[in-house]
């Protein structure tokens, strides 16, 4: 990215540095209190959701490349004490309510873990200013998501990039031997032909649809692809979402043969509900990671941000996407937002969190 982009860089500090997501904040009241002209909610993905909301805001009259401050959301959970909860990584909002979403993945080498398939939400509204306190609702029944999806991918969803072998016995034998072995309330809710599941963008249409991004798995082609939910609300309500649809997005960065979603944001443009998603490699190359070894064309894929223009009504169906700018500097760009005339980024990097700054693209 070029000077010429606006680009502004700000380095946060707000243990633990592990940013996922990224989200306007909306209410007017809680910005004016906190004396910023603008403002977002992050997720941290290094530890439980009732410690890794955080709010980044603004200080007003301050140039774009100054005056921003981080605090750290105090959310206190509703109904008692909540089952265990980790890895965050998407976060969207659906009216005055905030939802956040954890990857329903596992470690590096597997197997899927129960406390990373949560979803949680708070109003925004409901946020007392002063000492930022807000209630947290937080749903962990654990692999109902995955089940749900498995099951709708298995009857009517886009063909899939192959399971590979040391996917399949890190992810998913692993994850059925431990439910059955050691008696879990879950067991067989992972099945054998699953695929693992890994949340990792989340953005609301206007019909309050939620579009789910997965950065693994992909298309057969290596395409990215997303999930529509339609009632993800019921998930509080003792019921279950629908799966309206999945859409293949043709959004493959260069230097790999297959991307997976980073992140998600949604606009309204003179043609409708535009998609912003960044994409990039199916897992980062530090550590151990099975999927980095089981798909290698997966490994190296430039972060990329594209933009594409959403079909009304929803269902399933490829969408073409438009390039905006890609990060090969910067794999791991977790998180991407709109707000006025600019686009916002959240990157780890460096054992810091960046959030970055450039003008929106006409045309």
């Amino acid at each position: 990215m070029s000077p010429e982009d606006g680009l502004h860089q700000l380095e946060l500090n707000l243990h633990p540095n592990e940013a996922s997501g990224l989200l306007a904040i909306e209410d007017g009241g809680l910005l004016r209190f906190r004396g910023w002209d603008l403002g977002f909610w992050a997720v941290l993905d290094e530890g439980e959701i009732q410690d890794c909301i955080a709010l980044i805001g603004h200080r007003e009259g301050l140039g774009m490349g100054e005056g921003w401050e981080i605090e750290r959301l105090r959310a206190l959970p509703e109904g008692g004490r909540p089952k265990k909860t980790a890895d965050a990584e998407a976060i969207a909002r659906r009216g005055g309510l905030v939802y956040a979403f954890g990857s329903h993945f596992g470690r590096k080498d597997g197997p899927l873990q129960p406390k990373r398939g949560f979803v949680a939400r708070f109003r925004e509204d409901a946020v007392e200013p002063s000492g930022l306190e807000v209630g947290l609702q937080i749903y962990r029944r654990s692999f109902r998501l995955h089940r749900l999806i498995n099951d709708a991918l298995r009857e009517g969803g886009p063909e899939l990039m192959p399971l590979r072998e040391a996917t399949r016995r890190a992810f998913v034998e692993a994850t059925v031997r431990r439910g059955r072995e050691e008696g879990k309330a879950w067991s067989g809710m992972v099945r054998e032909g699953d695929y693992p599941l890994n949340f990792e963008g989340a953005a609301f249409r206007e019909d309050g649809t939620l579009l789910l991004g997965l950065r693994f798995p992909t298309a057969a082609d290596g395409r990215p692809v997303l999930v529509e939910l339609e009632g993800v609300e019921r998930l509080f309500e003792g019921a279950l979402p629908e799966v309206r649809g999945f859409l293949v997005v043709d959004a493959v960065g260069r230097g790999g043969g297959m991307a997976g979603v980073r992140d998600l944001a949604l606009t309204r443009g003179p043609e409708g509900e535009e998609l912003h998603l960044v994409t990039g490699n199916v897992d980062s190359r530090e550590g151990k990671s099975v999927l980095v070894r089981d798909y290698p064309e997966g490994k190296d894929t430039v972060a990329t941000h594209f933009r594409c223009l959403l079909p009304e009504g929803g269902g399933s169906g490829c969408l073409a996407a438009r390039f905006v700018r890609e990060f090969p500097e910067l794999p791991r760009v977790e998180g991407i937002a709109v707000s006025g005339d600019r686009f916002f980024y959240v990157t780890d990097e460096d054992e810091g969190v960046h959030l970055r700054s450039t003008r929106l693209l006409a045309g």
